[in-house]
């Protein structure tokens, strides 16, 4: 499926704020805890906070048909904040446009490396795309444990 990637502008907002949402609070139980679905579901809402991440960091999004079906956010320093596509439109390569345009843009701003933090849903795609996974620490958390992992990828100019 070919979407059209553009970089997210203020008129965005109300879309991007509309997929967030929802995709956390409807789709969110399989890679979050209850407390982070609450704490993103706030965020999602905030449209301070998603102003402030327009000025500060490089986002992009996928479109069909004038909705936002994916995104992905980098800041300043290489750190990749977060990838989303839509779950109806996962599995059709446009996490992989995302990524593709956000390391074209890591290198036009001559960074070296990208960070990311990983969660077991998105440990694949991370490594397919060239990311180291560092296992950082175990924690227990409501009788199970929750495995902190991060990603660095070390860019070839």
């Amino acid at each position: 499926m070919k979407c059209k990637i553009t970089q997210a502008q203020d008129t965005d907002l109300p879309l991007m704020q509309r997929f967030f949402y929802e995709t956390v609070t409807n789709f969110g139980s399989a890679v979050f805890t209850p407390a982070e679905i609450k704490m993103y579901s706030r965020l999602a809402t905030n449209r301070l906070y998603w102003l402030d991440r327009f000025k500060h960091s490089h986002i992009y999004n996928a479109k069909l048909n004038g909705e936002v079906v994916g995104s992905v956010c980098m800041d300043s320093e290489g750190h990749l904040d977060f990838i989303f596509v839509h779950p109806r439109y996962q599995g059709q390569g446009i996490a992989k446009e995302l990524y593709d345009t956000i390391e074209q843009v890591s290198i036009e701003n001559e960074l070296d490396v990208l960070t990311t933090e990983i969660n077991s849903f998105t440990k694949s795609f991370f490594e397919k795309n060239g990311f180291v996974i560092n296992k950082n620490a175990v924690k227990e958390v409501g009788g199970g444990e929750i495995i902190e992992l991060t990603g660095v990828k070390h860019l070839k100019r």
